[in-house]
């Protein structure tokens, strides 16, 4: 994906208090160092341990690059984070506006909004996309069979999978294979707004 930052609030808390712990754990099982894992990764050696100390909230580009330096995927690494719950109530969560966690590229031109439940990210994973003219969100493959469906609620989004390229407008959807580099840009000249679901190869027949 491109280069999100990540804003610090209670529900990235949530992912971040066994992130750190994971990567930690997922190194540690590779033999590998801090500096080996800064080598293969490209992320600097005092990052990665201010991450497994829970010291620091990764961007997403950051997740990716530990993520396939480690040999896994993002949705393998987060997945790993859920812990088990039992005796759970009704309401599984009531996210408030500002503990939604919001993605954001470094030139600011796209936004993601994790508006699914982590404990569901193994199989499907809910965003609410947006970017201004020009805004470009790059994706590597998801598991095999994966789809990711593209609701378009407002402007004019050039979707590009593996080279072949759809485009889409306003109150369209956009649904494919998600599990081959894939590229969503906006080109229309006012901001897009979609809602992106990717559903994951488990629960695709």
């Amino acid at each position: 994906m491109s280069k999100p930052k990540r804003q610090k609030n209670a529900a990235c808390s949530a992912i971040g208090a066994h992130f750190g712990a994971t990567i930690s754990r997922l190194r540690q099982a590779e033999d590998m160092s801090l500096g080996d894992l800064s080598e293969h990764s490209g992320v600097a050696k005092s990052l990665i341990s201010k991450i497994e100390k829970n010291e620091s909230n990764p961007t997403l580009a950051t997740i990716t690059r530990l993520s396939v330096a480690l040999g896994t995927t993002v949705e393998a690494v987060l997945s790993a984070v859920n812990e088990n719950d039992e005796d759970l109530p009704a309401l599984i969560e009531h996210a408030k506006r500002k503990d939604i966690p919001l993605l954001s590229s470094d030139d600011g031109l796209v936004t993601l909004k994790i508006l699914g439940s982590i404990d569901t990210v193994e199989f499907v994973q809910w965003y609410d996309f947006l970017a201004q003219p020009g805004g470009q969100l790059q994706s590597s493959p998801h598991p095999a069979g994966s789809i990711e469906n593209l609701s378009i609620l407002s402007g004019h989004i050039r979707v590009d999978v593996a080279g072949e390229i759809f485009e889409g407008r306003t109150g369209e959807t956009l649904r494919y294979r998600a599990d081959r580099p894939h590229c969503i840009t906006n080109i229309g000249n006012e901001p897009a707004h979609a809602s992106m679901v990717n559903i994951l190869a488990k629960i695709v027949r």
